[in-house]
């Protein structure tokens, strides 16, 4: 049947023209740029655009996106080879319950109104491509629409952890990867990496670091450091592990007082009980900073790791989770060994306002959600382990945005060096982002608690 395709991209009408076969008798009034009229007609029915058929049809869920990408990567590969580069817009991208991926793809037209047929081209998506793919997938988990490229990173940025995990890490490798074989190809080492699993039961040890930061101190070793850290392992083999980040008053070290207390606190929870829910140690630790201090409060992530290969994260606040993970068959030489992808979102005011418009700016750092004086919005998320995997807690001074770098990056640059150099990459990768944090300025408290996971060894 004939459908049109809904709306394109950067201004053009919600329906593509294709140039009418037969002429016009009266031309069009006399403009300075012709553009001849297109009109597309699709042979087949067009199944419902991305994000219709995740939110409003539930062809596919959010939390099973990931592993249905395969099959869209070789479909994109198979429009590419058909139609040409610089052939998809954000509405390109579509899913049926029943038939599964469709990409409804739009040549490039010349000025005559066609296209002329070719053979096999090359399958290297250009970035056109590649920003319509980032856009259509974060527009299919997002709360409200997508609005472009930018919207799209800020999204997955201070969103994840809600989103599925991993999402991020999709994204950019989409954007930066060189793809030279095709996404089928080029995206599977990062698939086999995301859908890993432990064969077993898993070890884990903890290195970390801190540091007040150059500028932040100001002449009072005992709470300059407002960060406060700890990891314990229980008789079960479980090792759970926090970072608290401690927001002051006026200037009053509040802040070191609260994290401290916090982690007094979860120490003290954890000998005694292996599982504690987490609404109720999030209670007990807001309890805990109330009878500390009735001005600091302090950011949280905290981590179980269990021996049965699953790690249960709480988080609230700017402080982040992070997973680095090798992989086991890059596609090429230049391929770096490692990827990574964020397991909690922020909470903070820009993310408030990111939910709602695509205009939200400032308020990075102005905590909406933290533990002391009641706690807000927190969040719960388990995650997968396997061997080889490096868990990261971190303050948001240890992961300091660098201009136009996805933080990504600069954890699977750093592993892949500090394998390189020959040196544990858990306790080097901890001191080296600590040691990052200063040569960026020195602005904040830095800490880093990087959990190595390995195989148990028996007994």
């Amino acid at each position: 049947m004939d459908e049109p395709m809904e709306s394109a991209v950067d201004g053009v009408e919600d329906t593509v023209r294709e140039r009418e076969a037969e002429a016009v008798d009266e031309p069009a009034e006399f403009t300075a740029v012709a553009v001849p009229e297109i009109t597309v007609r699709w042979n087949q029915e067009l199944a419902p655009v991305l994000r219709e058929a995740v939110v409003e049809h539930g062809s596919l869920e959010p939390g099973g996106l990931l592993a249905e990408l395969p099959a869209l990567w070789r479909t994109v590969d198979a429009a590419l080879e058909r139609v040409g580069p610089g052939c998809l817009v954000t509405e390109s991208v579509r899913h049926d319950s029943y038939e599964g991926w469709q990409v409804a793809a739009l040549p490039r037209y010349d000025l005559e109104g066609g296209f002329g047929p070719h053979g096999r081209r090359d399958v290297v998506p250009p970035p056109r491509d590649r920003r319509a793919l980032v856009q259509a997938l974060v527009d299919a988990v997002a709360e409200r629409p997508c609005l472009d490229l930018r919207d799209a990173l800020g999204m997955l940025e201070v969103f994840a952890g809600t989103y599925p995990p991993g999402l991020d890490a999709v994204c950019h490798r989409l954007l930066a990867h060189d793809l030279r074989q095709g996404l089928a190809v080029g995206m599977a080492p990062l698939h086999e990496a995301l859908e890993r699993r432990a064969p077993g039961r898993i070890s884990a040890t903890c290195y970390q670091e801190s540091a007040v930061g150059s500028r932040k101190a100001k002449g009072d070793p005992a709470m300059d450091n407002e960060d406060s850290a700890g990891a314990l392992r229980g008789a079960s083999g479980t090792m759970r592990c926090a970072v608290f980040d401690g927001v002051t008053g006026a200037g009053d070290g509040s802040g070191a007082l609260a994290s401290r207390a916090a982690l007094e606190q979860s120490v003290r929870r954890w000998r005694m009980d292996e599982d504690l829910p987490p609404q109720q140690l999030v209670d007990e630790l807001d309890a805990a900073i109330g009878r500390a201090t009735p001005q600091g409060s302090s950011a949280a992530v905290l981590a179980t790791v269990r021996p049965d290969g699953t790690a249960s994260l709480v988080s609230a606040g700017d402080t982040e989770a992070w997973l680095v993970r090798p992989l086991r068959h890059p596609a090429s030489s230049r391929e770096l060994p490692y990827a990574a992808w964020k397991l909690t979102p922020a909470h903070t005011g820009y993310a408030e306002r990111l939910r709602i418009t695509p205009d939200a700016e400032g308020e990075e750092s102005a905590l909406v959600n933290y533990l002391g004086n009641g706690p807000g919005r927190w969040t719960h998320t388990t995650v997968a382990l396997a061997p080889g995997d490096l868990l990261l807690l971190a303050s948001d001074g240890a992961t300091e945005a660098e201009r136009d770098r996805w933080f990504g990056t600069v954890l699977t640059d750093l592993a892949a060096q500090l394998d390189a150099s020959g040196r544990p990459p858990a306790p080097a990768l901890a001191a080296a982002l600590v040691q990052r944090a200063e040569a960026l300025g020195g602005w904040d408290n830095a800490t880093a608690l990087v959990c190595a996971i390995g195989e148990a060894k028996d007994g």
